[in-house]
């Protein structure tokens, strides 16, 4: 029950994160929202490394941290990119789905749900999926539509990896993990960005916006790696990915979007779906 509910935290901060991240790159250069938001996070990673005083853990561990890190920002960059082609209430959910990777993981290496968590995970997916799908015909609304649900297919497969990745990570320290990953994040940003002489400077008004993402997802990650170490992998995972939520509900009681029916039973089969996972 505890790791459902860290699990419910990691998807109450990254459905937040994922929220302001899009309201920030609508007016600002996205590589600079993602170094801000990303730079924030490795600072406070470090932080509390520094707090908790982990000893360091071994070689391998190091290489999933900062192999969790680079699929991480495979996902960022993926989910993004489809947002800015398509619809990115589309683009959502299909990115959510990436659970099915852990999922599969946790299967294979011997985890058994009960009964109800198998009805309750392919349920919370389908809610997920049903409530961030916007009605009518806004889903064809933009251009190049196939393209972006091909970017938000791979954005999927590579935050899978990510939960996968990260999990196996934090076996060995949650706190050294998170801050492998946050260096292969940073590291890789400035790299791309510098090399390709994109702007990463921010006006230091937007700097408290952009930080707050980086530290909802600093908090979501942490929550998610001590939800993986009480509870199963192939449970948590799929509660962790149920940020689309959040995001859906924001958008409808701050930018007043209208919720389609589909949307409201997905709301609803979500909310069934962990329920069940928690009860199991």
């Amino acid at each position: 029950m505890l790791a459902v509910g860290l699990a419910l935290g990691t998807a109450l901060c990254y459905g937040l994160a994922n929220y302001l991240g899009p309201l920030q790159a609508r007016r600002l250069p996205l590589g600079a929202v993602l170094v801000g938001s990303a730079g924030t996070a490795l600072v406070v990673s470090t932080v509390l490394l520094i707090v908790v005083r982990d000893a360091p853990p071994g070689g391998a561990a190091l290489l999933l941290g900062l192999a969790a890190g680079c699929a991480n920002l495979a996902g960022l960059v993926l989910y993004f990119s489809a947002g800015a082609l398509g619809s990115l209430s589309i683009a959502a959910p299909i990115g959510a789905t990436g659970a099915v990777i852990p999922v599969a993981v946790g299967l294979v290496e011997g985890e058994r749900p009960g009964p109800l968590q198998l009805v309750g995970i392919p349920l919370a997916i389908l809610g997920v999926a049903l409530a961030a799908r916007p009605s009518g015909a806004a889903a064809e609304r933009r251009p190049r539509a196939t393209l972006s649900v091909v970017l938000a297919v791979g954005a999927a497969a590579a935050f899978g990896a990510f939960l996968a990745l990260f999990a196996k990570a934090s076996d060995s320290g949650v706190y050294w993990a998170l801050l492998d990953s946050r260096v292969a994040i940073v590291g890789l940003l400035l790299l791309g960005l510098v090399s390709s002489r994109q702007p990463i400077v921010l006006p230091p008004r937007q700097l408290p916006g952009v930080a707050l993402a980086g530290v909802l997802l600093v908090l979501g990650t942490t929550l998610f790696a001590e939800a993986s170490r009480r509870g199963l992998l192939s449970v948590v995972s799929v509660v962790a990915t149920l940020f689309p939520l959040v995001t859906v509900t924001l958008a409808l009681v701050v930018l007043k979007e209208r919720l389609g029916r589909s949307q409201a039973v997905g709301v609803v089969a979500a909310l069934l779906g962990v329920a069940l996972i928690a009860g199991g």
